[in-house]
């Protein structure tokens, strides 16, 4: 395990230093090397140190008795009651502080942590089976990526990505985390299809590249505000955008926000759809009594993620329908940058029968 974190076993390290090794190893194979030369983001480490919230709140937010008969009875699953939120972010603290530490990590916390971290099981299990079954040049496999078949059965495989499609906004990391959260034939190939970037900042130019095209990753990265770092967020769409003066979509949808590393928890939080109403999607254009442009979740004027049709300015509000905080520093923001990922392209029986659509497998 010391070899394949790139650690020498005979000398004293952190868990933080061997997750950050974990997390670089993994992200390689992940992204089949297609990703060039990679660097951890700044808030993949401590994300992955504290998925396990509520399982570590047990351990560091108790006395010595609660902890104890926590753990007799392996109740570690259940966040604390009566922790608020400044409780909870100086207790995660304590515990990344005492992860930077060589030999500052008790054997419970330890315990604790690897029992319930998901997360740090998958990104072993990816460096594991690609450092054993590498994939051969040349081979039939050379196109994707061999798994151990117990690794298949998690979809723990990568995207396939066009070495084209660079992105500025989706991180290998970040992407690794997303696609964790999608459908698995959402998973597999990803097509970059709009970078305001690249193809220059124009709402003709973004709607023509999303309307009718399939699912998508929307990724939109504010302007940064003094003294704060800018974030990124945006939203998964399932089902075909199409232009419809009404909400459309599947409750499949998602919004999403990155953290970045300013705050606990660290990197994506992700709101899925609670059933409250069916305000999944909305997107229009040129029209004078409502408004035009592209919308996720809460209600006319006041969505969940907007992004105006000017292409300057967008909102983002608390929205019942996925029980989701605003997702941008502010809830006005100015756009500085966009990117749409096809991620599931609609296979078409007839091209102008909307009818006749379904996805691709």
């Amino acid at each position: 395990m010391y070899v394949l974190a790139g650690l020498r076993a005979d000398k004293p390290s952190s868990l933080e230093a061997f997750v950050e090794c974990m997390c670089q190893a993994a992200m390689k194979r992940f992204w089949n090397g297609q990703a060039g030369q990679l660097s951890t983001d700044g808030w993949l480490v401590a994300w992955v140190l504290t998925r396990p919230k509520g399982a570590l709140l047990q351990v560091y937010g108790n006395s010595e008795s609660q902890k104890q008969q926590l753990l007799k009875h392996n109740s570690l699953g259940i966040t604390m009651a009566g922790l608020d939120d400044e409780s909870s972010s100086k207790h995660l603290e304590e515990w990344l502080a005492d992860a930077a530490l060589p030999g500052h990590v008790s054997a419970d916390a330890w315990r604790v942590w690897w029992q319930h971290s998901a997360e740090f099981h998958e990104l072993v299990c990816l460096a594991l089976s690609h450092t054993l079954y590498p994939r051969q040049p040349g081979s039939a496999a050379d196109s994707g990526l061999v798994h151990l078949p117990r690794i298949a059965e998690h979809n723990l495989r990568g995207p396939q990505l066009d070495p084209a499609h660079t992105s500025d906004l989706l991180s290998p990391a970040t992407g690794w985390a997303l696609s964790r959260e999608l459908p698995e034939e959402a998973r597999l190939n990803w097509a970059r299809v709009y970078s305001s970037k690249h193809n220059g900042h124009s709402w003709s130019t973004f709607k023509k590249a999303i309307e009718r095209r399939g699912s998508l990753l929307v990724l939109v990265r504010e302007m940064p505000d003094e003294g704060c770092a800018p974030r990124v967020f945006g939203t998964y769409i399932d089902n075909d955008l199409t232009r419809n003066p009404g909400w459309r979509g599947s409750s499949l949808n998602l919004l999403f926000t990155i953290h970045p590393g300013d705050k606990l928890p660290p990197g994506p939080v992700v709101y899925r759809t609670t059933g409250f109403n069916n305000h999944y999607q909305y997107f229009n254009y040129a029209t004078k009594t409502l408004p035009n442009g592209f919308g996720v979740g809460g209600q006319l004027e006041h969505f969940g993620l907007w992004i105006d049709s000017g292409f300057t300015n967008g909102h983002s509000n608390a929205a019942a329908t996925f029980d989701s905080q605003p997702l941008s520093t502010h809830t006005e923001f100015t756009i500085d940058a966009i990117e749409a990922w096809l991620v599931c392209p609609t296979q078409r029986l007839d091209s102008d029968d909307e009818e006749g659509a379904q996805k691709s497998a």
